[in-house]
């Protein structure tokens, strides 16, 4: 499973990169970047497990921390694949001729009710005429 690396993950391994193969303590990556502790933390983590860089326990000013070495390779991006849904167009302005959009009975019009849709005599002539086999709604 590829992980796309966002801007910070981007912005850290440039940074560890351009230290070179001396590399950067970890306390001192965060300090200088300008991020948090548990920012720095989680993406060196998701860089060393994708092989962008590699740490080593040491002891820098009296505290334990992790040497961070970068190891140059290419930065692979993720192909945004858009999902293209094929619809047919359709031409609304003959739908706003249906009978019911100005009938005056339709707030009394429901299936068995005195005003039926299924018995109209218009709205099964508005049918007949602009909706073919070959258009769906």
């Amino acid at each position: 499973m590829t992980r796309k690396l966002s801007e910070l993950d981007k912005k850290v391994y440039f940074y560890i990169l351009s230290k070179g193969e001396k590399g950067v303590p970890q306390n001192v990556l965060w300090k200088e970047l300008g991020i948090t502790s548990r920012d720095a933390s989680r993406v060196l983590k998701k860089l060393e497990q994708l092989g962008y860089v590699k740490r080593e326990p040491i002891v820098f000013n009296g505290r334990k921390t992790f040497l961070v070495k970068g190891i140059p390779k290419p930065i692979i991006e993720e192909e945004k694949k858009e999902k293209i849904i094929e619809r047919p167009l359709i031409n609304f302005k003959k739908y706003l001729g249906i009978p019911c959009m100005y009938c005056p009975f339709i707030d009394k019009c429901y299936v068995g009710g005195y005003y039926d849709p299924t018995t109209c005599e218009k709205l099964t002539f508005w049918i007949e005429e602009n909706v073919s086999s070959s258009t769906a709604l």
